[in-house]
């Protein structure tokens, strides 16, 4: 499979180019009055430039940015939440923080990703970095992607801000609210913000109603600074976040409440030396809900004249908190030489549970059936990063930088131990284990214009908890139960990556190919001696390692600006993997492009997008996958912007998939088609 590498590169570097520019303020642009969310990856742009073009509208979610990133897809089982995925990576294989902190997820079933508990109108930057160099913040083998937490900053030209908006999207009845206030008085500056989202079910392309995607969440976020003196400021942040009424067409449970909270206080002090010094606690209450279900909704052998069989419902609550630290220093040794030091510990408590509760036409009610899919666990991992930037010449410079990681698993739960004695496992109540990372970076400048960078690394990542210790958990995407492996090996990764970039004053290309070898690769394998308990699965799985697995991934992005006022922009990416049986991994993207052209003049922009992807038909229909027809969908967008008196006004209009295409992506489980036509308008004022 692999000779294709060539022809698929070839492919996505001939693809036409077009679309972005200094201010590509996407259709429904932002106020210039407001902070903005920055973006950093790879591709030599300035990053107002890819925050304007990937920011669609003041209410976008954090998924509609991070779809448009360099390598990043997004896993979609309803129309909130979708699952980050980098380069085929994905879960465990990524480190997700906030501000550098650890924060993991309570559902199971991997609803409740923690870019769902950001919204863009807090956050200050993305970073995304791809991956076994990406362990500053925990060794892994995918990537990492770290969401900047919006700061307030003093202006000396105003003592407060503040601003209101309303928006409005058709296909759902989406209805949105924001406000921000920001206050600033001597050393102290103070920062609030809160975004309110309500939609209901949407229309698709066939103009048929999805059900069970609706959503309703209140997001809030304040920040706290003190600036002791020109080198020195205390910072402290506190976030909310309550979704309910979440619905997931492609599971067979909704989410009747899932709730975050995160405090952290930090210290800098910036001087020719950089000191970084943060603690944090946060947690996450999750609760599965699958009242408004049928409970046979999976079998096709089910009566269409009835709305509800009733043989089981489900309570599954999942809690997870985190409380942690880290301390990071950057020095100049000399001139050439920059080092980095990082210490960091967290420890992580976690429980997921099931209580089943069994009734059968005519019979009296069962007793309840109780147990833990994820059995109570504390897992502590202390880290130390270190990483030294060299200045060799004007023509090439070396970043080497490593990390090892201390893993102890302590398992809580008596009740754990006993329900995996039955798979005749002896659960040892403590387990520890070192995990490593060690990577080297070069880059060349072959001209002013043209660089090469390469990088090249070894990577090892501890199993999550669910693939460890997760009991019966049902994947709606292939139909079977799976059970974790507490023998499991940390998976390992050999990594290598190429990026070509090339810089003019009207074009910016950059170009990165990434490989991954993977060793004891983990994913669950069919054991037909384990009988299913959900009565709709096909069998169980059980977490294992696969002796090797493979990543190629492919990514260009083009930025050209003929006139001041025009501006292109191209995103093309491809992931191409298989396990070591020469089978294609499940999951796994076909090429996907976007095209946006914008113009932008005085006060107005206006964009036209075009998103676009190819057929994928290497597919592994053994875990459930079918083949995805290619699809292209339409957006236009438009902004104007003015002001009256000390007023600012910022209004937007804009359509999304134009044409009303009935379409789903290769990641979308239950093949649902994504929202039809929609008519979105915002209006924005700001003091």
């Amino acid at each position: 499979m692999w000779k294709n590498i060539l022809f698929t590169v070839t492919l996505v570097v001939s693809i036409p180019i077009a679309s972005q520019k200094n201010a590509l303020q996407l259709a429904i642009s932002d106020s210039v009055n407001l902070r903005e969310v920055l973006v950093s990856v790879m591709l030599p742009l300035n990053n107002k430039d890819i925050v304007d073009f990937y920011r669609t509208n003041q209410f976008s979610t954090l998924d509609n940015i991070t779809a448009r990133l360099d390598g990043m897809s997004l896993i979609k089982r309803g129309a909130y939440a979708l699952e980050p995925q980098v380069n085929g990576f994905s879960g465990g294989q990524l480190n997700v923080t906030i501000d550098g902190m650890r924060m993991f997820g309570a559902c199971t079933d991997k609803m409740d990703p923690i870019t769902s508990y950001i919204e863009p109108t807090n956050l200050k930057k993305i970073s995304v970095k791809q991956g076994t160099g990406s362990c500053q913040t925990g060794c892994n083998i995918g990537g990492a992607v770290d969401m900047t937490l919006l700061e307030p900053e003093k202006d000396s030209a105003k003592t407060h801000f503040s601003s209101i908006a309303f928006g409005y999207e058709s296909i759902s009845k989406g209805k949105n609210l924001l406000v921000t206030l920001g206050l600033g008085k001597k050393k102290w500056d103070w920062l609030i913000d809160g975004v309110y989202r309500r939609n209901e079910n949407y229309t698709d392309g066939n103009n048929q109603i999805i059900p069970f995607t609706q959503f309703e969440k209140t997001n809030i976020h304040s920040a706290l600074k003190y600036n002791a003196n020109k080198i020195s400021s205390f910072k402290a942040d506190a976030l909310f976040d309550l979704a309910h009424n979440v619905g997931y067409p492609a599971l067979p449970m909704d989410v009747s409440l899932a709730q975050a909270m995160l405090f952290a206080v930090e210290y800098q002090r910036k001087t020719t030396t950089e000191l970084k010094a943060k603690i944090y606690y946060n947690q996450v209450i999750h609760i599965m809900d699958d009242s408004k279900r049928d409970s046979l909704y999976l079998l096709k052998s089910k009566p269409l004249e009835k709305s509800d069989s009733v043989y089981m419902r489900m309570d599954m609550p999942g809690k997870s908190s985190t409380l942690g630290a880290y301390a990071q220093l950057i020095l100049l040794w000399n001139e050439k030489n920059k080092l980095t030091l990082k210490a960091d510990n967290y420890t992580n408590n976690s429980i997921a549970e099931m209580t089943m509760h069994m009734r059968y036409a005519r019979f009296a009610p069962e007793a309840p059936m109780y147990m833990q899919t994820w059995p109570a666990m504390l897992r502590n991992v202390s880290g130390l990063f270190a990483e030294n930037s060299t200045y060799l010449s004007d023509k090439l410079n070396l970043v080497a930088n490593g990390r090892v990681d201390f893993n102890i698993d302590n398992l809580q739960s008596k009740y754990g131990q006993e329900q995996f004695s039955v798979f005749n496992y002896s659960l040892a109540k403590t387990q520890s284990k070192w995990v490593k990372s060690l990577n080297l970076l070069a880059q060349y400048r072959f001209s002013n214009s043209i660089s090469l960078i390469a990088s090249t690394g070894y990577a090892e990542r501890m199993p999550t908890i669910g693939e460890r210790l997760g009991f019966y958990l049902f994947n709606a995407y292939d139909g079977y139960d799976y059970i974790g492996n507490p023998y499991l090996k940390a998976e390992k990764s050999n990594f290598f990556r190429l990026d070509l970039q090339f810089t003019q004053p009207n074009i910016k290309v950059n170009l990165n190919q990434s490989f991954s070898a993977i060793n004891d690769y983990i994913m669950g394998i069919t054991n037909s001696q384990i009988p299913a308990m959900n009565f709709y699965a096909k069998g169980i799985r059980v977490y294992s390692n696969v002796s090797q697995a493979k990543l190629y991934s492919a990514d260009l992005q083009v930025l050209y600006s003929p006139l001041k006022t025009l501006t292109a922009f191209l995103l093309s990416k491809f992931t191409l993997g298989e396990i070591n049986n020469s089978n294609p991994m499940p999951l796994i993207p076909p090429l996907k492009n976007v095209v946006a052209i914008q113009y932008e003049e005085n006060n107005l922009s206006l964009q036209a997008e075009c998103e676009t992807a190819l057929a994928q038909n290497r597919i592994n229909i053994a875990y459930g996958e079918q083949a995805t027809p290619a699809y292209a969908v339409f957006n236009v967008k438009s902004g104007y912007r003015f002001s009256l008196s000390k007023l600012g006004f910022n209004a937007g209009l804009g359509i999304s998939n134009l044409l009303n295409n009935a379409y789903f992506e290769h990641l979308d489980w239950g093949r649902i088609n994504r929202p039809g036509r929609s008519v979105e308008f915002y209006l924005k004022v700001s003091y």
